[in-house]
């Protein structure tokens, strides 16, 4: 199979060089490059008919749209000079700018019209004067053409017109055509994996990736949106090609758009169905991007950022059914930052759709019972909440959040789950055998059938499914010491399931390697042969690990402590640069395990070498009227404090309180230096991190701390700009 893909690239290779001419310029085909009017499809009366099928506002609105249409047609067909064609397409542009922004009814409206465009002709026409007439006529062209790219027209620019689309992408630099030229190439990323294949071999994505250091928003934005079809439509192999072009760390300022959240969003989406190929999830990892994703998820207002898209003629119709099955899948993956912007993305789609009394297309697409197992089961409160208010939005019943320490559970609680499971049927049997947390971790098929009478093999399948995606959510922290369940998720997150199996037979990560397939089959019930010896292998390869041994005992080099609220996206871009300069950081503590959440946020602290303190506005306001030391922010800088740790505050437009008004235990923070966030107009990525290498971290001031202490000392006044666009709103 390698040798029949390498040929077949070969020869598609092959028949690219002889498709080029002297320039580097790929061929267009007859039917465009003759394409001189409006021809080939009938006459405009031949489509003045409306189908007898639809909808009756959509059939009155066509019914007075159309004429206009046929009549701009007709202009742009016996027009007899550059400046008439240019008004006949901008007189068909505003028509269609027009449909697109009705409420409820604009995607059906628009759709007739761009059908009708192509159908007599016009598509061919556009495709002719992109590759032919001067640049003013272009950029009008390209305009029209960026707007009436439903999926049949996109189907046939791939056949006919991709080789124009290419040769206007080489000419990069002519700021009248970029935005037109990247808003077309955003949809034809959708197309399909071989047109997705075709764009990023024939130079459409170094284009989009050119194009990603310009500040023209509405460049920008079509760039994010393009590399989100192109990784969500791509396909995997298409993803390989995305980071093998760098596009992960093109990715990374796009995160930081200051003033567009839909670049921004988009930019996240990119990123986070990367991430979901295991194939290349390594090599997202390190471009540091994918830290961003869940702060700035977290500040943003759903149902605000919809208003916002309604207000916008390129977003106001919402996302068609296809687009919005397209997140489904990162729903249902184990990484937290699919679930997450997939959620906010629905949330932001339900909030339009129920507007336009439409949804019913959540059920249709199979998003409705995978957001109620996100409440059920996610880990994240921000992921969570964002799936109750899609449920609520499109009228459904919102389930309750299942207790995560299964293993505690009482009977009562089991009956709980059963009932949100839609096993009603089998409670009393379960209550009648007080089957608890435990029993409940163990089932047996057989025991299923024989004690709870559950007879069907189909009914045992459902139930067993949803009993292996409890195990997979369930925190273990009360009975595994040895953290045995996430080391099992390390190797495949559905591997989690296996612990408490593992657990009851004694079995820990230090014992592992000494176990044999055999008796991981028989005792431990793993029946899956090829999870046992993947299991075996990674146990193995732990044991003889240097590199895990000594992680394990160093802890971390750097420990990031942020206000939430305010903080959460500066300490996010700290986190991405110290770990690009090789540092070990620990910052999010929404992942530590329930059962010791207090005592492993202590260790935490007191294992990491270096304290880095975020001072972010109102950063310390929680910890004024603190005595008792219950806010965390306050825990921590007590705990660093006490341990003598190299104490660094990063400063973010954050006003130093008067010492007498912070409790008495933490105002040893206030004495020392600290490095203030800068907020450079244009970020390089070199630069930005270079401040990490040797920084004079935590000295002391040698004078008492001041009721405004300076953010800078001299020796971190010349250092260079961390950030920029970092204020979250959490």
């Amino acid at each position: 199979m390698p040798m029949v893909l390498t040929l077949l690239v070969s020869l598609y290779k092959l028949c690219r060089f002889f498709a080029m001419s002297g320039a580097e310029r790929l061929v267009v085909p007859e039917c465009v490059s003759q394409a001189g009017s409006w021809a080939g499809g009938g006459s405009s009366r031949d489509h003045r008919e409306v189908s007898p099928g639809v909808n009756t506002d959509v059939r009155a609105a066509l019914d007075r749209i159309l004429p206009a249409l046929h009549r701009a047609i007709t202009h742009a067909k016996q027009a007899a000079g550059p400046a008439e064609l240019r008004k006949a397409i901008a007189e068909v542009f505003q028509l269609v700018e027009e449909a697109w922004g009705m409420p409820t009814l604009g995607r059906d409206v628009a759709k007739v019209l761009c059908d009708v465009i192509r159908l007599e002709g016009g598509l061919d026409l556009l495709l002719n004067l992109l590759h032919t007439a001067e640049l003013e006529t272009k950029c009008q062209a390209g305009k029209l053409l960026e707007q009436i790219l439903v999926a049949e027209n996109r189907d046939r620019i791939a056949r006919i017109g991709l080789g124009v689309i290419l040769n206007l992408a080489k000419e990069r630099d002519v700021p009248q055509l970029a935005q037109s030229v990247s808003g077309i190439l955003e949809h034809m990323f959708k197309h399909t994996e071989e047109t997705c294949f075709q764009l990023i071999s024939d130079g459409g994505l170094d284009a989009i990736l050119y194009w990603c250091r310009w500040t023209d928003p509405i460049v920008l934005r079509h760039c994010a949106m393009a590399l989100a079809n192109c990784a969500m439509y791509g396909g995997q192999a298409n993803q390989r090609l995305m980071i093998e072009k760098k596009t992960a760390e093109w990715l990374f300022p796009l995160v930081f758009s200051r003033d567009d959240d839909l670049i921004r969003l988009h930019a996240c989406l990119a990123i986070t169905v990367l991430a979901t190929n295991k194939e290349i999830e390594k090599e997202v990892e390190c471009s540091g991007t994918l830290a961003l994703v869940e702060p700035f998820i977290a500040s943003l207002d759903p149902e605000q950022f919809a208003s916002e898209m309604l207000g916008s003629s390129d977003n106001s119709q919402g996302r068609t059914a296809d687009d919005l099955q397209q997140l489904v899948p990162l729903l249902d993956s184990s990484r937290l930052e699919a679930q997450c912007i997939a959620a906010f993305y629905l949330c932001t789609e339900a909030a339009i759709k129920a507007r336009q009394k439409k949804t019913k297309i959540f059920s249709e697409i199979g998003a409705t019972q995978s957001l109620k197992r996100v409440v059920c089961y996610s880990t994240s409160s921000t992921t969570s909440s964002l799936a109750k208010k899609v449920l609520r939005l499109i009228g459904e019943e919102v389930p309750r959040r299942i207790l995560p320490t299964v293993p505690n559970w009482k009977p009562c609680e089991v009956q709980t789950w059963l009932q949100q499971i839609g096993f009603n049927k089998y409670c009393q049997s379960f209550l009648d055998h007080q089957v608890d947390g435990d029993i409940l971790l163990r089932l047996t098929e057989e025991e299923l059938q024989e004690d709870l009478g559950m007879d069907s093999s189909i009914t045992r399948k459902r139930f067993f499914r949803e009993l292996t995606e409890l195990k997979t959510f369930t925190n273990y922290s009360t009975c595994d010491r040895s953290n045995l369940a996430d080391w099992l998720g390390g190797i495949d997150p559905k591997f989690r399931q296996y612990t408490y199996n593992l657990l009851t037979c004694g079995i820990n990560r230090n014992f592992l390697h000494r176990v044999t397939e055999q008796q991981l089959q028989e005792d431990c019930h793993i029946n899956t042969g090829f999870h046992r010896v993947r299991i075996l292998t990674a146990a193995r390869e732990m044991l003889h690990s240097p590199i895990t041994l000594q992680t394990a005992s160093d802890g971390t080099d750097v420990f990031i402590s942020y206000r939430r609220s305010t903080g959460s996206q500066l300490a996010s871009l700290l986190k991405v640069h110290l770990q690009l300069h090789g540092f070990s950081v620990f910052i999010d503590v929404e992942k530590l395990e329930a059962g010791k959440f207090e005592d492993k946020l202590i260790q935490s602290v007191m294992s990491a070498r270096n304290f880095v303190l975020v001072l972010s506005p109102n950063a310390l306001d929680k910890c004024m009227g603190d005595p008792e030391c219950k806010d965390w922010v306050h825990k921590e800088i007590v705990t660093a404090l006490n341990s003598g740790k190299n104490i660094v505050p990063v400063t973010d437009h954050f006003e130093w309180p008067d010492p007498k008004t912070l409790p008495e235990d933490m105002r040893a923070v206030l004495k020392f230096n600290g490095i203030k966030a800068v907020h450079p107009g244009t970020p390089q990525l070199g630069q930005r991190t270079a401040w990490t290498a040797c920084p004079p971290w935590g000295r002391r001031r040698t004078s008492p701390a001041a009721s405004s202490p300076p953010e800078t000392s001299q020796d971190t006044q010349a250092m260079p700009p961390i950030t920029q666009g970092h204020e979250g709103n959490r």
